[in-house]
Protein backbone atom coordinates (compact mmCIF):
# COMPACT_ATOMS: atom_id res chain seq x y z
CA UNK A 1 0.00 0.00 0.00
CA UNK A 2 1.17 3.50 -0.60
CA UNK A 3 3.07 5.12 2.24
CA UNK A 4 0.61 8.01 2.23
CA UNK A 5 -2.30 5.63 2.79
CA UNK A 6 -0.42 3.72 5.49
CA UNK A 7 0.24 6.91 7.43
CA UNK A 8 -3.43 7.91 7.44
CA UNK A 9 -4.84 4.63 8.75
CA UNK A 10 -4.59 2.41 11.81
CA UNK A 11 -3.19 -1.10 11.70
CA UNK A 12 -6.71 -2.56 11.94
CA UNK A 13 -7.94 -0.35 9.09
CA UNK A 14 -5.00 -1.42 6.92
CA UNK A 15 -5.74 -5.05 7.73
CA UNK A 16 -9.40 -4.60 6.73
CA UNK A 17 -8.42 -2.96 3.45
CA UNK A 18 -5.80 -5.60 2.66
CA UNK A 19 -8.18 -8.45 3.40
CA UNK A 20 -10.96 -6.83 1.37
CA UNK A 21 -8.66 -6.39 -1.62
CA UNK A 22 -7.43 -10.00 -1.39
CA UNK A 23 -10.96 -11.35 -1.19
CA UNK A 24 -12.18 -9.14 -4.04
CA UNK A 25 -9.38 -10.27 -6.35
CA UNK A 26 -10.04 -13.94 -5.57
CA UNK A 27 -13.77 -13.47 -6.03
CA UNK A 28 -13.24 -11.74 -9.39
CA UNK A 29 -11.07 -14.65 -10.52
CA UNK A 30 -13.72 -17.16 -9.44
CA UNK A 31 -16.36 -15.17 -11.34
CA UNK A 32 -14.04 -15.35 -14.37
CA UNK A 33 -13.66 -19.12 -14.00
CA UNK A 34 -17.43 -19.41 -13.83
CA UNK A 35 -17.65 -17.51 -17.12
CA UNK A 36 -19.48 -14.56 -15.59
CA UNK A 37 -16.62 -12.13 -16.26
CA UNK A 38 -14.82 -12.35 -19.57
CA UNK A 39 -12.08 -9.71 -19.64
CA UNK A 40 -9.46 -8.40 -17.26
CA UNK A 41 -11.23 -5.04 -17.27
CA UNK A 42 -14.49 -6.69 -16.17
CA UNK A 43 -12.65 -8.46 -13.36
CA UNK A 44 -10.96 -5.25 -12.27
CA UNK A 45 -14.25 -3.32 -12.24
CA UNK A 46 -15.90 -6.17 -10.32
CA UNK A 47 -13.07 -6.14 -7.75
CA UNK A 48 -13.15 -2.35 -7.39
CA UNK A 49 -16.91 -2.39 -6.76
CA UNK A 50 -16.57 -5.28 -4.32
CA UNK A 51 -13.88 -3.45 -2.33
CA UNK A 52 -15.87 -0.20 -2.38
CA UNK A 53 -19.01 -1.96 -1.12
CA UNK A 54 -17.03 -3.84 1.50
CA UNK A 55 -15.30 -0.70 2.78
CA UNK A 56 -18.56 1.25 2.76
CA UNK A 57 -20.12 -1.40 5.01
CA UNK A 58 -17.06 -1.16 7.26
CA UNK A 59 -17.49 2.62 7.46
CA UNK A 60 -14.32 3.41 5.53
CA UNK A 61 -13.94 5.64 2.50
CA UNK A 62 -10.94 5.36 0.20
CA UNK A 63 -10.38 7.01 -3.16
CA UNK A 64 -11.28 4.72 -6.07
CA UNK A 65 -7.84 5.31 -7.63
CA UNK A 66 -6.18 4.00 -4.45
CA UNK A 67 -8.45 0.95 -4.56
CA UNK A 68 -7.56 0.34 -8.21
CA UNK A 69 -3.85 0.58 -7.41
CA UNK A 70 -4.22 -1.83 -4.48
CA UNK A 71 -6.13 -4.29 -6.68
CA UNK A 72 -3.48 -4.17 -9.39
CA UNK A 73 -0.76 -4.79 -6.80
CA UNK A 74 -2.74 -7.70 -5.35
CA UNK A 75 -3.29 -9.21 -8.80
CA UNK A 76 0.46 -9.03 -9.43
CA UNK A 77 1.14 -10.58 -6.03
CA UNK A 78 -1.39 -13.41 -6.37
CA UNK A 79 -0.73 -14.26 -9.99
CA UNK A 80 2.96 -13.55 -10.51
CA UNK A 81 3.54 -17.26 -11.08
CA UNK A 82 1.25 -17.06 -14.15
CA UNK A 83 -0.51 -20.19 -12.96
CA UNK A 84 -4.25 -19.59 -12.57
CA UNK A 85 -5.69 -20.25 -9.12
CA UNK A 86 -7.57 -23.47 -8.90
CA UNK A 87 -11.18 -23.37 -7.76
CA UNK A 88 -10.91 -26.03 -5.10
CA UNK A 89 -12.65 -26.64 -1.79
CA UNK A 90 -9.44 -25.45 -0.12
CA UNK A 91 -9.48 -22.18 -2.09
CA UNK A 92 -13.14 -21.60 -1.21
CA UNK A 93 -12.39 -22.42 2.42
CA UNK A 94 -9.53 -19.92 2.45
CA UNK A 95 -11.85 -17.30 0.92
CA UNK A 96 -14.48 -18.02 3.57
CA UNK A 97 -11.90 -17.85 6.38
CA UNK A 98 -10.63 -14.51 5.14
CA UNK A 99 -14.18 -13.16 4.77
CA UNK A 100 -15.03 -14.11 8.37
CA UNK A 101 -11.75 -12.71 9.71
CA UNK A 102 -12.30 -9.46 7.88
CA UNK A 103 -15.94 -9.20 8.98
CA UNK A 104 -14.88 -9.53 12.62
CA UNK A 105 -12.19 -6.86 12.17
CA UNK A 106 -14.72 -4.63 10.43
CA UNK A 107 -17.12 -5.07 13.35
CA UNK A 108 -14.36 -3.96 15.70
CA UNK A 109 -13.62 -0.97 13.46
CA UNK A 110 -17.23 0.09 12.97
CA UNK A 111 -19.27 2.46 15.03
CA UNK A 112 -21.10 -0.51 16.51
CA UNK A 113 -19.54 0.16 19.90
CA UNK A 114 -21.17 3.56 20.20
CA UNK A 115 -24.50 2.23 18.94
CA UNK A 116 -24.36 -0.61 21.45
CA UNK A 117 -23.59 1.72 24.34
CA UNK A 118 -26.33 4.16 23.35
CA UNK A 119 -28.91 1.42 22.92
CA UNK A 120 -27.88 -0.25 26.15
CA UNK A 121 -27.27 -3.57 24.41
CA UNK A 122 -24.48 -5.98 24.95
CA UNK A 123 -21.45 -4.83 22.95
CA UNK A 124 -20.28 -8.33 22.16
CA UNK A 125 -23.68 -9.32 20.76
CA UNK A 126 -23.88 -6.16 18.65
CA UNK A 127 -20.41 -6.76 17.20
CA UNK A 128 -21.17 -10.38 16.45
CA UNK A 129 -24.47 -9.47 14.79
CA UNK A 130 -22.66 -6.87 12.69
CA UNK A 131 -19.98 -9.41 11.68
CA UNK A 132 -22.64 -12.04 10.81
CA UNK A 133 -24.54 -9.55 8.67
CA UNK A 134 -21.40 -8.35 6.91
CA UNK A 135 -20.04 -11.82 6.11
CA UNK A 136 -23.49 -13.02 4.93
CA UNK A 137 -23.86 -10.07 2.57
CA UNK A 138 -20.36 -10.51 1.22
CA UNK A 139 -20.70 -14.24 0.63
CA UNK A 140 -24.17 -13.78 -0.91
CA UNK A 141 -22.75 -11.20 -3.33
CA UNK A 142 -20.29 -13.87 -4.49
CA UNK A 143 -22.77 -16.71 -4.68
CA UNK A 144 -21.37 -18.70 -1.76
CA UNK A 145 -24.02 -20.42 0.31
CA UNK A 146 -22.81 -21.25 3.82
CA UNK A 147 -24.79 -22.60 6.77
CA UNK A 148 -25.42 -19.84 9.33
CA UNK A 149 -24.33 -22.03 12.23
CA UNK A 150 -20.99 -22.59 10.49
CA UNK A 151 -20.52 -18.83 10.04
CA UNK A 152 -21.49 -18.29 13.67
CA UNK A 153 -18.88 -20.78 14.82
CA UNK A 154 -16.21 -19.33 12.54
CA UNK A 155 -16.88 -15.83 13.87
CA UNK A 156 -16.67 -17.11 17.45
CA UNK A 157 -13.35 -18.80 16.61
CA UNK A 158 -12.01 -15.61 15.03
CA UNK A 159 -13.05 -13.56 18.07
CA UNK A 160 -11.27 -16.07 20.31
CA UNK A 161 -8.18 -15.89 18.10
CA UNK A 162 -8.16 -12.09 18.42
CA UNK A 163 -8.60 -12.33 22.19
CA UNK A 164 -5.69 -14.77 22.43
CA UNK A 165 -3.51 -12.55 20.25
CA UNK A 166 -4.44 -9.57 22.39
CA UNK A 167 -3.52 -11.49 25.53
CA UNK A 168 -0.16 -12.49 24.06
CA UNK A 169 0.56 -8.90 23.07
CA UNK A 170 -0.21 -7.64 26.55
CA UNK A 171 2.03 -10.26 28.14
CA UNK A 172 4.83 -9.36 25.75
CA UNK A 173 4.36 -5.66 26.43
CA UNK A 174 4.60 -6.16 30.18
CA UNK A 175 7.79 -8.16 30.01
CA UNK A 176 9.74 -5.55 28.01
Amino acid sequence: MSEELKQKLTKDQLSIIDAGVQIAVRAAEQEGFAGLLKSGAEKKNFAIKAVQNYLNRAGMAIDVNEIATLIEAEVNKQFSSHAPPVDTPEARSALLDKAVETAVLAAEQSGTKQLAVEAGTNLAIAKKDYAMDLVQKYLNEHGLKVDLSLLDGMIEAQVMRLKLQSGQTKVGDNSE
